[in-house]
């Protein structure tokens, strides 16, 4: 029987493949992709491991569809949070934990292609800061000032959001005190982005 006029092994393979997509995101972040096996993210989908090669190729096919998955649903995230400007929300990273999991170890993996698929994709929130402020400032390109403003940006958020609860405990942030100290953060990263980025 089929639904919707679609035949039941096409709706298997796309529930498959979802779920593989699915569970090489979620993996990317808790193991790394160098650690990471064809094995794992197929039990953790619950699928035969052969699908993996059959659907992606292998392992690096799967981890690149993970990944770009990933970083479509941040640019959307992303998005929406900073209420449509190119200039992300300040301390808004840290609402997106998968995200930035799979990317940080993916960096410290060496994986530089894949913690760089967001370039490749052509969604880059980082990349699309930059771009708007080198429009806004009418220049050609960006000039090492305007890099470096967007670096450090990306830094403080980044830093913010995978450190948080150790930035807390070391600087003995009580639990009555944490959102005022984001406050804060979020004020120093929009003051810093915008002297940065002025005109």
């Amino acid at each position: 029987m089929t639904t919707n006029n679609e035949p039941r092994s096409s709706r298997n393979r796309s529930d498959a493949e979802e779920r593989l997509v699915a569970a090489a995101a979620d993996l990317l972040g808790e193991i790394g992709p160098r650690s990471l096996s064809v094995r794992t993210i197929a039990d953790r989908a619950g699928v035969n491991h052969g699908l993996v090669h059959h659907y992606f190729g292998g392992k690096d096919g799967l981890l690149k569809a993970a990944m770009v998955r990933l970083v479509e649903e941040h640019a959307v995230h992303a998005k929406a949070l900073s209420d449509g400007s190119p200039i992300p929300a300040p301390l808004a990273l840290g609402s997106d934990p998968r995200y930035l999991r799979a990317v940080v170890r993916a960096v410290l993996d060496g994986e530089m292609a894949l913690a760089n698929t967001e370039l490749t994709e052509g969604v880059s929130v980082p990349r699309g800061a930059l771009e708007h402020v080198v429009a806004m400032r009418r220049m050609n390109e960006a000039d090492v000032n305007t890099k470096a403003t967007v670096a450090i940006g990306m830094a403080l958020e980044m830093g913010w959001a995978a450190l948080e609860p150790f930035l807390f405990s070391i600087t003995g942030v009580t639990p009555d005190e944490e959102e005022e100290v984001r406050s804060i953060g979020r004020a120093f990263r929009t003051e810093f982005v915008a002297r940065g980025t002025e005109i």
